[in-house]
């Protein structure tokens, strides 16, 4: 058996890399071939069309085939509508290193990862930062008991209205006040008396002398 090196075509646009591959191993295993690494290559616009499409997906693959059975696979492959073309070269050239090196699109993929498992590392570190604040921010209801604040603002303005509700109580006062000041007009006119009285007497002392 020989170690070849093929570069296939199928159709572009699909992101199931196994699926999109299965002709290339039907075609591999019919003709009893050793797969020994297969990869997607690029995807690619066509300088003309091939089978109707204007894009395909290459793919590398190398196997290890008896040279007897090439013609056999050419065959297959020609007839497969899903295999848009193929190029088999030898690879007794190739070495092991070549065989497990990565592609663009390996590498776009492998890059694609890091790029979305960073992103996704950022977003969880964001989600935990937020849980955090939210853990520690103060809750609310505690401050609750704030509230009744007003109800002891309308208690305390209903006491200070209560004097004005006692004000008639107050009025009352005058009374007392016309008490007071009806007793000195009583006292005036006995003074008064008095004194008529005492010129009275003096008067008659003067006529008597």
């Amino acid at each position: 058996m020989k170690t070849y090196e093929a570069m296939f075509l199928l159709d572009a646009g699909n992101t199931d890399f196994e699926s999109t591959s299965a002709p290339i191993r039907e075609v591999l295993e019919r003709a009893d071939a050793e797969i020994l690494s297969i990869k997607p290559w690029d995807e690619r616009r066509l300088a003309f069309k091939i089978k109707g499409r204007k894009r395909a997906l290459y793919v590398l693959t190398y196997f290890k085939a008896d040279p007897s059975r090439i013609d056999e696979m050419q065959h297959d492959i020609q007839l497969n509508d899903r295999l848009l073309r193929a190029m088999i070269l030898s690879g007794d050239h190739v070495s092991e290193e070549q065989i497990n090196a990565d592609t663009p699109a390996t590498i776009a993929e492998s890059r694609q990862a890091e790029a979305d498992a960073e992103l996704a590392a950022k977003k969880e570190a964001e989600s935990d930062e937020q849980t955090t604040q939210e853990e520690t921010k103060p809750d609310e209801s505690d401050e609750s008991p704030a509230t009744p604040e007003p109800t002891e603002a309308t208690e305390t303005s209903e006491v200070t209205q209560t004097p004005e509700t006692e004000t008639p109580e107050a009025a009352e006062t005058p009374e007392v006040s016309e008490a007071t000041e009806t007793q000195p007009s009583e006292d005036a006119e006995d003074t008064e008396d008095t004194e008529d009285t005492k010129d009275t007497e003096d008067a008659d002392t003067t006529d008597k002398d």
